[in-house]
Parts: C-alpha cells; structure tokens; sequence
C-alpha cells in the first residue's frame, strides 16, 4: 500500500510565471508628452526663419514701385492717374492687387481699365483707356454725352448740340443713366456706333460730322456740318465706304455744290443728288 504522504503536493504545482515589469518611464507614468527630438527643433527653427525674411523682403524697399509707366492717357496725367489707381510710393511687387486696381480705376467714369504688366521686382504697365466726350444722345429731353463704348459721362436738362460731339440719333435705347453704360434693345446699333466713331476720328473727319443716325443698321446715314447726307448702307466696309464719301463730298465742294444726298453704299462707287 502506498503511503499517501509520500508524494509532494507541490510537485504537481506549474512554475511560476515570469511576470512583466509593469513599471512604466516616469514620463510616461505621470502623462508627459515626450520631448521633441532635436531635428524637428531644428525644422521648426527654420521655418520661423525663412518666414520672418520672406516678411522683410516683401516689405523692403526693393521690391517698392519705382518704375510705373501708364498708357492710353489722353488729357489725364500719369500722376492723376496712379492716385486713381491707389499706387504710391509705398506699394510692393507682392501687394499690387490688380482686381482692386481695376475697381480704382473705373471708379472714374472717364477711364476705362485695359491691363495690368507686372514687372520684377519693381516696375509695372498701367493700361489704360481715357473715355472721351464723342456723341450727344437725346432722350426723353435730356442730353447724354456718351464715349465711344457708350459711358453716359455727363448729362443735362439744357440742350446744345454745338458742343463738338456727333448727334446721334435712331437708338433703341433701354436703359441711359449718368455715368453708366448706356444699353439698347439691340446691343449690335451701339457696336455699330462704336466702329463709326473710331473710323471717323481715324480718318479725321469726325469734326465735319453732326449727325449719325443709326435707325436702320442697312441704311446708316451721315450728315455734314454743311448740309450733304450720306447713306452708306451698313457698317461693312465703313473705312472704303467713308474714304469715298470724303471724297465726294471734297469734290462737290470745290465744285461749289451746297448740300444734297450722296448715295455709298458699295465702296468705291457714288451718286449724288442735289437739293431741290
């Protein structure tokens, strides 16, 4: 018989377990973030460096406007309109704005914004476009004078027509107010008058010229300070077509003929009718 106290009670006992140090970095223990290694200081350091020059250098006086030259100017000095435009000696290279320019420029009736060239690392371009008094427009009983592109620029209750400016006349207008565009029912009779002006002045006899009349785009007259009309059908061809009006009418007057009605509608060709 076996004698229960021989056998061990604790040989059947497993090993004991090797338990893992639940210890933890004293940083960690107590919830301190761990220190930054010394190339992100580094990183960090560099950043704030080429910040603060790339601050100086966009302040410095190097990248200041100093050469601004100013195109399109017809009556207004390129000072007048640099002040307009809110460039002084203080701008930079890096703050021209040129959506605020724009807003600066047209905030002037007379002065139209073509472009801006900026030119490293301290010049610019200035385009412009200076609006001239150039047709009288009636309507409703009041006088509009209106640029080339159609700016109302000014307007009055008293009528003269002597003022230099062409009459014109035959719009469809739909909407004229002082120092806005001027708008039509039909958007092509003010491109048609646009081209005229431009075609007269260019072959210099917008002068000679009172009325434009525009009623018909197929049938466009002219009519002459001293009296002879000219029907010069559409707009197509204006400068032979015109070219052969002041031809015309250049001979007519050395010819002693007052007035009548010059029919050039096909450039090159013209008949005339003398007032009866």
């Amino acid at each position: 018989m076996e004698n229960p106290f021989d056998e061990n009670p604790f040989d059947n006992m497993p090993p004991p377990q090797k338990q893992e140090s639940e210890d933890k970095p004293a940083n960690e223990s107590y919830g301190f973030a761990p220190r930054p290694s010394r190339r992100g200081l580094i990183t960090v350091i560099a950043v704030i460096l080429m910040l603060t020059a790339a601050a100086a250098l966009a302040r410095g006086d190097w990248v200041r406007i100093k050469n601004a030259e100013v195109t399109g100017l017809y009556t207004y000095t390129r000072e007048r309109v640099l002040q307009q435009a809110g460039i002084t000696n203080k701008t930079t290279y890096f703050n021209l704005n040129e959506k605020k320019i724009r807003q600066n420029i047209e905030d002037d009736r007379y002065l139209r914004f073509v472009g801006l060239e900026k030119i490293w690392p301290n010049s610019l371009i200035l385009h412009v476009e200076e609006r001239r008094r150039q047709a009288n427009v009636l309507y409703m009983g009041v006088q509009y004078i209106v640029s080339r592109d159609g700016m109302v620029l000014e307007s009055s209750n008293s009528i003269r027509l002597d003022n230099g400016c062409i009459n014109v006349t035959g719009l469809n207008v739909r909407d004229i107010r002082f120092g806005a565009p001027l708008v039509c029912v039909d958007e092509s009779q003010l491109e048609t008058v646009g081209l005229l002006l431009d075609e007269l002045e260019i072959q210099g006899v917008s002068d000679q010229i009172s009325e434009l009349n525009v009623t018909s785009l197929d049938s466009i007259y002219l009519v002459t300070l001293d009296g002879y009309t000219a029907n010069i059908g559409s707009a197509e061809d204006a400068r032979a077509k015109i070219g052969t009006v002041r031809a015309v009418v250049k001979e007519l007057r050395a010819m002693g003929k007052i007035g009548g009605m010059i029919e050039a509608t096909v450039p090159g060709q013209a008949s005339y009718r003398p007032v009866q």
